[in-house]
Protein backbone atom coordinates (compact mmCIF):
# COMPACT_ATOMS: atom_id res chain seq x y z
CA UNK A 1 0.00 0.00 0.00
CA UNK A 2 1.19 3.51 -0.37
CA UNK A 3 1.48 4.69 3.09
CA UNK A 4 3.46 1.99 4.25
CA UNK A 5 6.14 1.98 2.28
CA UNK A 6 9.52 0.93 3.39
CA UNK A 7 13.07 1.01 2.35
CA UNK A 8 15.54 -1.44 2.47
CA UNK A 9 16.06 -0.39 6.59
CA UNK A 10 12.12 -0.84 7.60
CA UNK A 11 11.34 2.66 7.80
CA UNK A 12 8.33 3.99 5.98
CA UNK A 13 9.83 5.88 3.18
CA UNK A 14 9.47 9.86 3.18
CA UNK A 15 7.24 9.50 -0.10
CA UNK A 16 4.57 7.63 2.34
CA UNK A 17 4.73 10.00 4.94
CA UNK A 18 4.32 13.39 2.00
CA UNK A 19 0.94 10.71 0.52
CA UNK A 20 -0.35 10.19 3.90
CA UNK A 21 0.05 14.12 4.94
CA UNK A 22 -1.87 15.06 1.79
CA UNK A 23 -4.55 12.81 2.31
CA UNK A 24 -5.44 14.11 5.83
CA UNK A 25 -5.04 17.62 4.49
CA UNK A 26 -7.32 17.01 1.57
CA UNK A 27 -9.79 15.16 3.77
CA UNK A 28 -9.37 17.86 6.37
CA UNK A 29 -10.62 20.43 4.36
CA UNK A 30 -13.83 18.47 2.49
CA UNK A 31 -14.93 18.04 5.85
CA UNK A 32 -14.86 21.52 7.18
CA UNK A 33 -16.43 22.92 4.01
CA UNK A 34 -18.77 20.17 3.74
CA UNK A 35 -20.14 20.09 7.11
CA UNK A 36 -20.69 24.19 6.86
CA UNK A 37 -22.39 23.77 2.98
CA UNK A 38 -24.70 21.02 4.86
CA UNK A 39 -25.48 23.15 7.70
CA UNK A 40 -26.39 25.73 5.16
CA UNK A 41 -28.07 23.24 3.00
CA UNK A 42 -30.53 22.20 5.85
CA UNK A 43 -31.45 26.05 6.26
CA UNK A 44 -31.36 27.60 2.93
CA UNK A 45 -31.59 24.73 -0.01
CA UNK A 46 -28.57 23.38 -2.15
CA UNK A 47 -28.53 27.02 -4.03
CA UNK A 48 -28.71 29.56 -1.56
CA UNK A 49 -26.45 27.45 0.76
CA UNK A 50 -23.76 26.82 -2.36
CA UNK A 51 -23.43 30.78 -2.98
CA UNK A 52 -23.58 31.88 0.67
CA UNK A 53 -20.50 29.01 1.74
CA UNK A 54 -18.32 30.03 -1.37
CA UNK A 55 -19.14 33.81 -0.71
CA UNK A 56 -18.20 32.97 3.10
CA UNK A 57 -15.14 31.29 2.21
CA UNK A 58 -13.27 33.54 -0.26
CA UNK A 59 -14.04 36.71 1.49
CA UNK A 60 -12.57 35.14 4.86
CA UNK A 61 -9.33 33.82 2.49
CA UNK A 62 -9.23 37.34 0.85
CA UNK A 63 -9.34 38.86 4.55
CA UNK A 64 -6.60 36.47 5.50
CA UNK A 65 -4.42 37.63 2.56
CA UNK A 66 -4.86 40.86 3.48
CA UNK A 67 -3.59 40.47 6.82
CA UNK A 68 -0.76 38.38 5.75
CA UNK A 69 0.34 40.67 2.73
CA UNK A 70 0.20 43.95 5.89
CA UNK A 71 1.54 41.39 8.95
CA UNK A 72 3.69 38.89 7.17
CA UNK A 73 5.46 36.59 8.76
CA UNK A 74 8.52 38.12 11.19
CA UNK A 75 11.78 36.35 11.62
CA UNK A 76 14.71 36.93 8.75
CA UNK A 77 14.15 40.02 7.70
CA UNK A 78 13.33 40.29 3.18
CA UNK A 79 17.02 42.42 3.10
CA UNK A 80 18.66 39.42 4.82
CA UNK A 81 17.13 36.98 2.36
CA UNK A 82 19.49 36.57 -0.64
CA UNK A 83 17.77 37.85 -3.93
CA UNK A 84 14.07 38.94 -2.47
CA UNK A 85 13.16 42.08 -1.36
CA UNK A 86 10.14 42.79 0.34
CA UNK A 87 7.71 42.96 -1.97
CA UNK A 88 8.72 39.65 -3.79
CA UNK A 89 8.45 37.86 -0.11
CA UNK A 90 4.72 38.58 -0.46
CA UNK A 91 4.13 37.99 -3.92
CA UNK A 92 2.30 34.76 -2.84
CA UNK A 93 -0.04 36.87 -0.48
CA UNK A 94 -0.91 39.32 -2.82
CA UNK A 95 -2.10 36.20 -5.45
CA UNK A 96 -3.38 34.29 -3.10
CA UNK A 97 -6.01 37.73 -2.03
CA UNK A 98 -6.38 39.04 -5.45
CA UNK A 99 -7.71 35.92 -6.53
CA UNK A 100 -9.84 35.51 -3.21
CA UNK A 101 -11.32 38.83 -3.94
CA UNK A 102 -12.21 37.89 -7.60
CA UNK A 103 -14.25 34.40 -6.35
CA UNK A 104 -15.44 36.49 -3.73
CA UNK A 105 -16.71 39.44 -5.71
CA UNK A 106 -17.95 36.36 -8.72
CA UNK A 107 -20.32 34.98 -5.55
CA UNK A 108 -21.46 38.22 -4.44
CA UNK A 109 -22.93 38.72 -7.96
CA UNK A 110 -24.23 35.38 -8.19
CA UNK A 111 -26.29 35.64 -4.80
CA UNK A 112 -27.46 39.32 -5.97
CA UNK A 113 -28.73 37.06 -9.69
CA UNK A 114 -30.34 34.80 -6.87
CA UNK A 115 -32.26 37.12 -4.79
CA UNK A 116 -33.69 39.13 -8.10
CA UNK A 117 -34.85 35.55 -9.27
CA UNK A 118 -36.60 34.66 -6.44
CA UNK A 119 -38.36 38.01 -6.00
CA UNK A 120 -39.56 38.11 -9.37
Amino acid sequence: MIFKQTDEAGEVTQFSIAARGILVTVFSIAIFNGLGYLILMTNLGKRLAFLVGGAATFGWMAIGGTLFIIYAPRGIRPANLEGLNAFQTRIPAIAVTVGSLILFLMFVVALDRYEKEAEA
